[in-house]
């Protein structure tokens, strides 16, 4: 399978993107203005894709708005921020009760056609090149011939890791290569920091690192900071809070050998996890072939495991980190990633998630990776064609965005503000000195 996002989180397949910058031919010496220009093309590539990722995330949450607007999930005026933040508590609200219905009809072991009126199917993904791309997931059927935008279709499955337990086992490389998992291919990141491992891993974790008196703690901290060479108050208190958190998860009942529901009862046995849900298939998702916009959008959501013990049974996602004797794959996570449609979907349909690997360092990026296309706009122009006039119209589109959210122009200050405007202005304004604006 193809690494997925985030916000995001993907696997580092090392490429030069630019070995020989466009506006360079070849066999000519690079002159300093050429060498400028070439970096500036670098940065230019970099800072465009960053900017159409926040256009196509603020159109998701557009398209998910309405849904959850059309669907009597309104935003109050009394609620508190702004309206942006007070919309996203809606689409909370909105997408967290559909979760929860479909939930209950597992638990109940209702026929899911009372709940969706919709199919899904696991099989080898059709537009994108094979063996590579491995299976996807398809629309099977549609009771009314299609699935509007804003339908819940997926849940995403796996070992969760909390950003204070990723923080203090140093980072998502070291601690997934101790929970076993030489792979970061199927991991999703939330907006928060929670990280999903949608190939299951997990960690034992000895109780020496955990169940220590204050005295260890400090003992613990000060050994980390040395190690680290950090020595401000800051950074002792931020290691202070990782242990204390840390720590304090190890040590909750819910996650020990004595707990009522020690696992879920898929065991992290994908088949299984099916079985029990045949909605738990969002890590199956692929990204959009070239020149195609990404069809769903995922979306944070916390299961209310107040509901009880066959509630936490069922959920399709489990702790990564264990106490010694607590079973793998570890206590019942409510913790999860839902896909969700942005657009309507017929049968025959497959899904595509933006995998957001445009975020990561050129060198990075995976060499079969292309940038989603935004929704409805088959004329965006790549980058590295001509990297001036793609920042100009770039910093155009955020100046047009902002006008149209504020019923007015953008004053300098907030410009610069902005980190993807400011970003986008420097670039435009070193362009501009080369004469090529």
């Amino acid at each position: 399978k193809a690494p997925r996002p985030v916000v995001l989180n993907c696997s580092l397949v090392p490429r030069r993107a630019f070995a020989r910058s466009p506006l360079l031919p070849a066999g000519e010496d690079p002159s300093e203005e050429a060498l400028q220009r070439q970096e500036l093309g670098k940065r230019a590539h970099r800072e465009v894709q960053i900017a159409r990722r926040r256009r196509r995330e603020a159109d998701d949450e557009t398209v998910l708005y309405r849904s959850a607007e059309a669907a009597g999930w309104v935003v109050s005026s009394s609620e508190e921020g702004d309206q942006v933040q007070r919309q996203r508590r809606a689409i909370d609200r909105y997408l967290s009760a559909q979760a929860e219905a479909l939930m209950d009809a597992i638990v109940a072991k209702k026929p899911l056609n009372e709940v969706v009126d919709f199919t899904l199917e696991v099989a080898p993904s059709i537009e994108l090149p094979q063996p590579i791309a491995g299976d996807g997931v398809f629309i099977k059927d549609a009771l009314r011939g299609e699935v509007l935008a804003g339908t819940l279709l997926a849940f995403y499955p796996g070992s969760v890791y909390m950003p204070h337990e990723e923080r203090w086992l140093g980072g998502q490389g070291p601690m997934l290569e101790r929970a076993g998992q030489h792979t970061s291919s199927h991991v999703i990141g939330r907006v928060g920091g929670v990280l999903i491992d949608g190939l299951w891993s997990g960690l034992g974790v000895p109780a020496s690192e955990f169940d220590v008196d204050d005295a260890g703690l400090e003992a613990i901290v000060a050994a980390r900071l040395e190690k680290e060479g950090v020595d401000s108050d800051a950074g002792r208190q931020a290691a202070r809070s990782d242990i204390e958190a840390f720590c304090a998860g190890l040590k909750e009942e819910r996650r020990s050998c004595a707990a009522k529901v020690p696992w879920p009862d898929h065991r992290g046995d994908p088949k299984r996890v099916r079985a029990l849900n045949p909605f738990s298939v969002g890590e199956m998702v692929n990204h959009p072939p070239n020149g195609r916009a990404a069809n769903v959008m995922g979306w944070p959501v916390d299961l209310d495991f107040t509901k009880g013990e066959a509630y936490m049974r069922t959920a399709p996602n489990a702790f990564g980190l264990r106490p010694p004797g607590a079973p793998a794959p570890g206590a019942p996570s409510p913790h999860t990633v839902v896909m969700v449609a942005a657009e309507t979907l017929k049968p025959g349909d497959e899904l595509w998630l933006d995998y957001g690997c445009e975020l990561l360092d050129l060198e990075d990026i995976p060499v079969w990776f292309t940038p989603a296309a935004l929704r409805g706009d088959a004329r965006e122009m790549d980058a590295r064609a001509s990297p001036a006039l793609a920042i100009r119209d770039e910093l155009h589109a955020w100046r047009t965005d902002f006008e149209a959210r504020h019923g007015r122009k953008p004053t300098r200050d907030e410009l610069m503000s902005d980190p993807v405007s400011s970003a986008l202005f420097e670039t435009f304004s070193k362009y501009r000195k080369l004469g090529d604006l």
